[in-house]
């Protein structure tokens, strides 16, 4: 069970923040409450990284480059990068992403193929920037040959068809109407793990915040892991401290119990 105790002011401690239900609602945030919090934080030493499921092409701009993010692990744990360098990176192969462009090109069900650089998608109907569309199941031997895919994000729940051809190479959580896939021996834990490394940071003084399923392992890795107040059942019972709604400034609220 995480440590729930405060940790004195002088030490340097690491946070590591979700975005979706977390500093990001329905399309909204970081709101100003979280971000005037971080930057105290930042300002008394600690440092402040974002832990996404989402690959780096489907992280916005204004969050990826703001001023007050020391670092990111995305995709799920399958790439970290602190001060804008990527320090740890893996991929899904070919093979596996034509069996997957195979199955949804004949499937009413949508995809979307995060990677690095842009997006990929298959019946997805509303498209975002740097948004390619898959055609052929080789698309990614030819058309988009060498792009890097670190993760998906599919229509609805698994099917028993999708978990067949996908769940030999991905771990597959299920959303709100939603479904995504982490490369399997990815995980936001992990991602925690090698960037405390490199910061030579401990275990310990680690604080990690998110609301669902793909952040069980981030919460029980770290030192003190927090659910946010619209966080599932699920992973307020795993723990160690539940905090304020997204829409309720749950991030400054934490921050302003258990790091300052």
């Amino acid at each position: 069970m995480p440590k729930t105790s405060k940790t004195p002011p002088s030490i340097s401690l690491a946070l590591f923040l979700d975005i979706d239900g977390t500093i990001v609602y329905k399309g909204q945030g970081p709101f100003a409450e979280d971000i005037e919090a971080i930057e105290l934080a930042r300002q008394r030493g600690h440092k402040v990284f974002l832990n996404t499921g989402r690959s780096m092409a489907n992280i916005p701009p204004e969050i990826q480059n703001a001023d007050w993010v020391d670092g990111i692990i995305a995709g799920g744990g399958v790439q970290v990068v602190l001060g804008g360098k990527t320090i740890y990176h893996t991929w899904v192969s070919e093979d596996v992403l034509s069996a997957a462009c195979g199955l949804y090109l004949n499937s009413e069900k949508w995809i979307i193929f995060e990677g690095e650089t842009a997006l990929y998608n298959i019946h997805f109907e509303k498209k975002y920037a740097e948004m390619q569309t898959i055609t052929d199941k080789d698309d990614f031997r030819t058309k988009y040959a060498g792009a890097i895919i670190s993760k998906i994000t599919m229509d609805g729940y698994v099917t028993a068809e999708e978990e067949a051809i996908l769940g030999g190479a991905f771990d597959l959580f299920p959303q709100q109407g939603y479904s995504e896939g982490i490369i399997k021996g990815e995980s936001k834990a992990k991602g925690m793990k090698l960037m405390l490394e490199a910061l030579g940071i401990s275990r310990e003084n680690s604080i990690a915040v998110g609301d669902s399923a793909n952040d069980t392992e981030m919460i029980r890795y770290a030192g003190l892991g927090i659910a946010m107040g619209n966080g599932t059942d699920e992973l307020k019972k795993i723990a160690g401290a539940i905090t304020g709604d997204v829409e309720h400034g749950g991030v400054a609220q934490a921050i302003r119990q258990w790091m300052l």
